[in-house]
């Protein structure tokens, strides 16, 4: 029956037809000369027979009484049976051609359509027919792996979208922590009176500074669907002035917390004097590496953390090494992926001071820190790289000086 199956839907009809109409009509033949024989052998009940006298025999005297009504029911039966015949034969192919043509398909296409009306396009609906069914069960797989497709994309963009969103809200807390705490050294020096020119005018400029790198930030987030859609745009940047914001930005993110904060500048011991202090970086990117890295050293550390900066050759290497217990394995398993936590128990021992739902938050913002940072600094054509040493933990980022 495999041919047939392959065979379009109006040539299997008609010939599954055709087939079971000539067999009516091969029994319609057989069943019209059968009581035809029967009706001869025992001759005609109205037949007229004329004796030697050429006298007229009546019918009752060559027959017996009840003769006539087998008769009737044979002639009868003569013209029923071809009509019985070539109805079940209809009948027949009508439903073999629905069990073998359209039973399966049909049922395979409305299941799908139900499992699609309930959002579920985890199936597959595949036919090995070539007829028309076949091919519109292939054309119905077809729009759900589309539809599956779709939707998987727009999933993806969701998951982007948060993960945009989570990384545009975490990067802003840095800046806004270094602006909350310039404000504060400035409101102090007003409220004691005796303020320190030098340093209210150092705080007013890293306000402003900070006020910029947020605006540009949200410029750049909003305009992206993706954070790997962010542009890099090295300018000049004199390294000096980058170690005194670094320093500053370290100090003032740690100045709430108990850990001392030291940036040490290895390039100053190997540089030559005469060679330009200048760097081609995206500032923007830099800072946000930097204060993220910072930030989570300051969550884990013990006493200390210690950030170290160095050019070499066309690299800038940024390191932070803290003095806690170093990275999870988790963490240094799977790298920095978005929404990673690390187990509570070692962030709890870590940070016993903060309590449940602060740990959550701190737990989500370690892994999306990290995920971001390394995001940024293969955007700067860099990378990242966590470990452990004796220490505790070490994160180094690099980035390629560049015009470009």
């Amino acid at each position: 029956m495999e041919w047939l199956k392959q065979m379009s839907l109006k040539k299997s009809f008609f010939f599954i037809t055709m087939l079971f109409l000539l067999a009516a009509l091969i029994l319609s033949i057989f069943s019209i000369l059968g009581i035809s024989n029967i009706l001869q052998h025992f001759g005609s009940p109205m037949e007229i027979k004329i004796d030697g006298n050429n006298g007229i025999i009546p019918p009752s005297a060559t027959i017996n009484s009840s003769f006539p009504l087998w008769y009737d029911i044979l002639g009868i039966l003569q013209f029923v049976f071809p009509i019985v015949f070539v109805t079940a034969a209809l009948l027949s192919a009508v439903i073999l051609f629905y069990h073998l043509k359209l039973k399966e398909p049909l049922a395979r296409l409305q299941t799908g359509a139900e499992r699609i009306m309930q959002n579920d396009l985890d199936f597959s609906i595949h036919s090995t027919s070539k007829d028309e069914l076949g091919q519109l069960c292939n054309a119905f797989e077809k729009m759900r792996l589309e539809l599956l497709k779709s939707n998987r994309e727009l999933w993806r963009q969701m998951e982007e979208r948060k993960r945009l969103n989570a990384a545009f809200s975490h990067d802003l807390r840095n800046p806004v922590t270094v602006l909350k705490g310039s404000a504060k050294i400035v409101k102090k020096a007003l409220f004691d009176g005796t303020p320190a020119l030098q340093n209210v005018r150092d705080s007013i400029l890293l306000i402003e500074e900070y006020a910029g790198r947020i605006e540009t930030y949200i410029n750049a987030m909003s305009g992206v669907q993706r954070l790997e859609e962010l542009q890099c745009c090295p300018d000049n940047i004199n390294y000096e002035t980058l170690i005194k914001e670094l320093s500053d930005s370290a100090r003032l993110l740690a100045m709430n917390s108990d850990i001392k904060a030291t940036v040490v500048d290895r390039y100053e011991n190997i540089r030559n004097k005469n060679v330009q202090k200048n760097v081609w970086i995206d500032k923007v990117i830099v800072f946000n590496v930097a204060e993220n890295l910072i930030a989570n050293a300051l969550r884990f550390a013990k006493s200390e953390i210690q950030i170290s900066l160095t050019v070499e050759g066309e690299t800038l290497e940024l390191s932070v090494q803290d003095d806690g217990t170093g990275f999870p394995q988790e963490i240094l398993q799977k790298g920095a992926e978005p929404f990673l936590r690390a187990n509570q128990n070692i962030a709890n021992a870590n940070k016993s001071c903060v309590n449940a739902n602060e740990s959550n938050e701190e737990g989500f913002h370690f892994g999306m820190g990290l995920y971001v940072c390394r995001l940024l600094c293969e955007k700067h054509n860099g990378s990242l790289k966590l470990q452990n040493n004796s220490k505790g933990a070490l994160t180094t980022a690099t980035f390629k000086i560049s015009k470009t």
